[in-house]
């Protein structure tokens, strides 16, 4: 029998419980606003579950004041600045702050971007990182290390840090998918297998996925990628390896850029390194490609180059170990995220999405401005500016 959920009582409902969407819920719930969270754990079985699938099963993200824009490192900092209260709220850690090292022609870019935050951004000689980290970066190539805060994150543990929080806050949890938004002159009804629930409002943070609670398309690509994981065995102190992205002049021209998360503890009990990056000229999905490519391990093709650049960056490292899996990432034309009014005319509906595969670091402040917006009906923010995350359509 449907059960229903605190009634028709509900101010909010977050759908998403995804590193966004599980932080909005922790957000309102604080404010005051009564709340119901909706989202799958992660499945058991990712080649038998039919979705939603989400990018926060996994181990490592990384996280960094020093970005692309001002906005992100802006965003960024905010988070940061709240990774510690969220773990003393929930008794869950999921931070380490144990730096990132990038190279790319906008390195002294990033190193401003940082500064101005208040990060020690720095450019570093080539042979200093490589005796420091045993990191080789590509020659000709600038570079930049940024300290704590930088480092990295575990998604998992975050999302649940969150979800315990606004647990305790008073949202309403359900661990399971929504399948249908009506709305209805009482509210917006919500349903899946667990039930119905009304909600007044309803805050969409779905990632890649949620396509059919939309009226049409966003304006957003979809691009398939794949990350490996590999233990290292010898070669290098592993406790050194900071958080790495590089941007451009890696060997394998298969490649655009590669990022990697330090050597952490998997739950198959092997400590791996994760290394992704994006094919030049890889394939688009569409809404209805996303469940067949969570079927798959990945592109073989990007493994291949990855490793090899694996081996290129920590040339004297040895490996064993090394497995594949997909990830997909929701990328915009403005290469912010979406925050924002599903209809411009409605401000009972609204969206917090599109991650931009930057969105992780930045997920609690993403997850407030997503809050606030819906809980107050305007954007309030007084340093960020609403244009540069209102959602567009195709």
């Amino acid at each position: 029998m449907a059960t229903q959920i605190r009634g028709t009582d509900v101010e909010v409902a977050v759908v998403g419980r995804g590193m966004i969407g599980a932080a909005a819920a922790r957000h309102l719930a604080d404010g005051k606003t009564s709340t119901v969270l909706i989202g799958p754990d992660e499945p058991v079985d990712r080649l038998a579950c039919q979705g939603p699938f989400s990018s926060h099963p996994d181990q490592g993200r990384i996280t960094r004041v020093a970005a692309r824009s001002p906005i992100w490192a802006e965003i960024a900092l905010r988070s940061i600045n709240r990774y510690r209260e969220i773990e003393q709220r929930s008794g869950i850690d999921f931070y380490n702050p144990c730096g990132l090292a990038m190279g790319g022609i906008d390195a002294e870019g990033w190193v401003a971007r940082g500064q101005a935050q208040g990060s020690d951004s720095a450019m570093v000689d080539h042979d200093d990182l490589f005796e420091r980290t045993g990191i080789r970066m590509p020659a000709g190539l600038p570079a930049m290390t940024e300290g704590p805060p930088a480092g990295y994150i575990n998604p998992r543990r975050m999302v649940e840090a969150q979800t315990v929080a606004a647990q305790r806050a008073g949202a309403t949890i359900i661990r399971s998918a929504a399948t249908n938004i009506e709305k209805t002159p009482a509210g917006y009804r919500l349903s899946g297998e667990w039930g119905t629930s009304v909600a007044e409002k309803v805050l969409l943070s779905t990632g890649s996925f949620g396509a059919e609670f939309l009226p049409d398309l966003l304006d957003a690509e979809r691009r398939p990628r794949t990350v490996v994981r590999a233990e290292i065995t010898g070669g290098v102190d592993t406790a050194k390896i900071p958080s790495l992205i590089v941007d451009d002049g890696l060997a394998d021209e298969r490649l655009v850029g590669i990022y990697w998360v330090p050597p952490v503890m998997y739950p198959d009990g092997i400590m791996r390194l994760k290394i992704g990056g994006q094919l030049k000229d890889a394939p688009v999905l569409e809404p209805e490609d996303l469940t067949d490519w969570f079927h798959t391990d990945g592109s073989a093709t990007e493994s291949e180059a990855l490793e090899a650049t694996l081996r290129e960056l920590l040339p004297d490292a040895s490996f064993a170990n090394i497995i594949s899996s997909p990830c997909v990432l929701m990328v915009t034309p403005s290469a912010h995220p979406y925050v924002g009014w599903v209809d411009e005319d409605d401000p009972t509906f609204a969206m917090a999405l599109a991650g931009n595969g930057s969105a992780a670091k930045s997920s609690d402040e993403l997850g407030r401005l997503g809050a606030s917006l819906i809980a107050t009906g305007t954007w309030n923010d007084p340093v960020l500016n609403a244009t540069d995350f209102t959602p567009q359509y195709r």
